[in-house]
């Protein structure tokens, strides 16, 4: 009887260690699954900042795209103005005569 309590005393504390040794193991893991979460949280934060920045820009690309004229009124603009100066040429020449 004495030895079938030996082997029950060993086979506990062979089962304890085991089970200390995957519980090691398990808290091991949830560290670093916590540690990486608060990484990926620290990312996505500074990528809505990022976000936010490139929106702000992107609002004020648009701003600017409608405040800037086209190269066609840049050209209808550079012909009237070259007709205007023609004719003021023209004016100038005829009260010189």
């Amino acid at each position: 009887m004495a030895g079938n309590l030996q082997q029950r005393i060993g086979r506990l504390q062979s089962k304890a260690s085991l089970l200390a040794d995957r519980y090691r193991a398990v808290k091991r893991a949830k560290d670093e699954a916590e540690a990486t979460a608060v990484q990926l949280k620290a990312e996505i934060e500074r990528l809505k900042r990022t976000i936010a920045v490139k929106d702000a820009e992107i609002e004020r690309l648009k701003v600017t795209s409608v405040l800037t004229p086209d190269h066609k009124d840049v050209e209808a603009t550079r012909t009237f103005l070259s007709e205007l100066v023609r004719e003021i040429d023209k004016c100038i020449a005829q009260l010189s005569i």
